[in-house]
């Protein structure tokens, strides 16, 4: 029976492994996506706003606290480094680096220097007209374990990563951070000797990090570009079964299991017809929820694919720069302000909440500076306007970007002209946030997919709100926010 126990408790370690692998590779490899979003930037440049276009990506980027040295180069012009970047050694370190790797189409290193302990990633992108565009970023290693910190935090194991070379790049220890795992650790070369990157190595070791008796696993990390090591450590079950005295007490074991049965049979046997039926509504019910779990299941899923649409809308993004484009010279302080806007709409974008809710606060402060912009771009076309009963429920909360999809909404599906402005209201109530518009509806009103609205029947269904409701009446067009909490 020990020999059972143990078989099962490495089954165990094993899938949990591989469980947590998926979890560092899927956070990892988001680092890594930049590629295709510097691709769609330059695709959709020309010659004279490549570089502001690049300027912006950077300054996105750069809102993110992990993310540091932010760079660019086009062709073999002088190297654009972001204004966070104040360090001459790093700078010198970066055009080192790029002058190393200027034929590559990516590269990413570990960077080593009492300044600057990073994860240095490098793209090079070729257009069709023959411009060469090279990007690049730094991760900071010490803010990505603090990100760390919050993730899988209930699982009862550890993990760390290690390069070829033995650097820790991440350990719950914040300590062991660029050290040699070869010297913290019994893990030696010949660990890390594996075949491909489903073998892995498994050994009983002392932890350097609890200080007590670990089951180590170690195998290769399954994220591109890299030739890292993942290490994976279950506190060690000791299993003390006396197995002399199972078998003495077996029969009596026996006997007692034999009766239980018996017993439970008859029982059965007495109640099958009343819980026949009870069986079969309970199926019905059953298969309801199946039905319904599909459902929220794919809405989630396209959840998630608008909110990922929403986060990187080239349209937006290009049109809200060719109106800053058009500012820079005609009004510096605006375009100043315009900018400042953009970059903090973009921020709120890509930071999307855990549970799709934030606060009445959050979401105000979001669209007002999505109506900056739009007003800027239209000044006379468009009139909003914003009013609050009590200042406490702005404290309540809605879904994530309800404000942004109403208001896109109404100027999506409306015309607007300096002689009939789109008027737009925003009244912020105790229970409900109500949003209301004018209508001069454009032809292709009626063909739109509402997924807007889909989406935010889905959040209130989860919440159990049945109030959110949308109608057109008196010329006007209103929807209705219910407040959570």
């Amino acid at each position: 029976m020990t020999q059972i126990t143990e078989t099962s408790n490495i089954a165990t370690e094993q899938r949990t492994l591989l469980k947590k692998e998926e979890v560092m590779v899927h956070e990892l490899s988001r680092f890594l996506e930049t590629q295709n979003e510097l691709k769609s930037i330059v695709e959709m440049s020309n010659t004279k706003n490549l570089s502001d276009n690049l300027k912006v990506l950077s300054t996105i980027h750069a809102n993110d606290n992990i993310i540091k040295n932010n760079w660019f180069q086009i062709n073999d012009q002088k190297i654009e480094f972001t204004a966070s970047i104040n360090s001459d050694n790093i700078k010198t370190s970066i055009k080192d680096f790029v002058a190393k790797n200027r034929n590559l189409d990516q590269s990413n290193i570990i960077v080593e220097d009492p300044q600057n302990f990073s994860w240095r990633i490098y793209y090079k992108y070729v257009n069709t007209n023959g411009t060469v565009i090279r990007y690049g970023y730094d991760i900071d290693l010490e803010s990505m374990q603090s990100y760390f910190a919050t993730i899988d935090q209930k699982s009862p194991t550890y993990a760390f990563v290690f390069d070829k070379k033995g650097t820790i790049i991440f350990h719950p220890e914040i300590k062991l951070l660029e050290k040699n795992i070869f010297k913290v650790t019994n893990i030696s070369l010949q660990d890390t000797t594996l075949k491909d990157k489903d073998t892995f190595n498994r050994k009983i070791a002392l932890s350097e990090y609890l200080g007590l008796d670990i089951v180590r696993y170690t195998k290769r990390l399954n994220l591109k570009g890299t030739n890292w090591y993942l290490c994976v450590n279950f506190p060690k079950k000791i299993s003390t079964e006396d197995v002399d005295a199972v078998k003495k007490y077996a029969w009596l074991i026996y006997i007692i299991t034999t009766a239980i049965l018996i017993v439970f049979f008859y029982l059965f046997t007495i109640f099958t017809r009343r819980t026949f039926h009870e069986k079969e509504i309970l199926s019905q019910e059953k298969n309801k929820l199946l039905l319904e779990n599909e459902k929220i299941n794919k809405e989630k899923a396209l959840i998630q694919l608008q909110q990922l649409k929403e986060q990187i809308n080239p349209h937006f993004l290009f049109n809200s720069l060719n109106s800053l484009y058009m500012l820079i010279e005609g009004n510096t302080g605006v375009a100043r302000k315009f900018t400042l806007n953009l970059s903090k709409i973009y921020r709120y974008l890509i930071n999307p909440p855990l549970n799709n809710i934030v606060t009445v606060q959050e979401e105000l402060l979001f669209i007002e500076k999505y109506i900056f912009l739009q007003q800027t771009r239209f000044t006379e076309e468009f009139v909003f306007t914003i009013t609050i009963e009590d200042e406490s429920n702005l404290a309540k909360k809605v879904p994530y970007l309800a404000f942004q999809i109403a208001v896109e909404n109404a100027i999506k599906h409306n015309i607007a002209s300096d002689e009939n402005p789109l008027k737009i209201t925003i009244d912020i109530k105790e229970n409900v946030v109500i949003i209301t518009n004018n209508l001069n509806e454009k032809q292709n009103f009626g063909k739109e997919s509402k997924f807007g609205h889909k989406y935010l029947e889905s959040i209130y269904n989860y919440y159990s709100k049945k109030d959110f409701k949308t109608f057109k009446k008196d010329g006007d067009f209103t929807c209705i926010l219910p407040l959570i909490g």
